[in-house]
């Protein structure tokens, strides 16, 4: 098996498991505190599923590249890694600031950044175009004992994302990788 895609396995796992309970939807009964970022790229992902988008993707990861043309992709493992950096938790509401940009009446970008160090999802980015999300800008970090990880996420709707990385292993160096898809009509 190649060395990136035990990276991107492990990378996966390490988010999941810090962030198992934060992917949860909040109850039906009560409003989502912040943006419902889970609840748009749910959507966003049964569109492009439903729609069948194919995407012109690269995968890096250190030195090598690997570009994959024009083909389906699975969108729900694909963005996963977005979906589980919501925020939405009752506990989490005073650990986030929130910074609401408007121009008139119209909101122009939303940003939380988190309070508390310990945090997975460090800052939020939603900026919006004629009230419809235009970007969504996304950065995480864990640290342990044996690994610091950072990760970059950049979502355009109806364009395509990036996902950004850096893993930093105690006894093995440091590994990049990034991950770039461009949708196709």
């Amino acid at each position: 098996m190649p060395k990136y895609i035990l990276f991107f396995f492990a990378l996966a796992l390490i988010w999941s498991c810090n962030n198992a309970e934060a992917t949860k939807k909040p109850d039906s009964k009560e409003d989502p505190y912040f943006f419902d970022l889970a609840g748009f790229f749910n959507t966003e992902i049964k569109q492009l599923n439903n729609a069948q988008t194919k995407a012109h993707k690269t995968v890096k990861y250190n030195e090598k590249e690997d570009v994959l043309s024009t083909q389906k992709l699975d969108y729900e493992k694909e963005l996963a890694v977005f979906v589980h950096s919501d925020i939405n938790k009752l506990s989490w509401r005073e650990k986030y600031s929130a910074d609401t940009l408007k121009e008139g009446n119209e909101i122009r970008s939303i940003t939380y950044k988190a309070l508390d160090d310990q945090l997975k999802t460090r800052k939020i980015t939603i900026s919006f175009d004629q009230n419809e999300v235009a970007q969504i800008a996304i950065e995480n970090r864990l640290k342990s004992i044996m690994a610091s990880t950072w990760q970059e996420l950049e979502y355009l709707p109806g364009k395509g994302y990036q996902v950004h990385g850096k893993q930093k292993m105690r006894l093995a160096g440091v590994d990049m990788m990034g991950i770039e898809v461009e949708f196709k009509e």
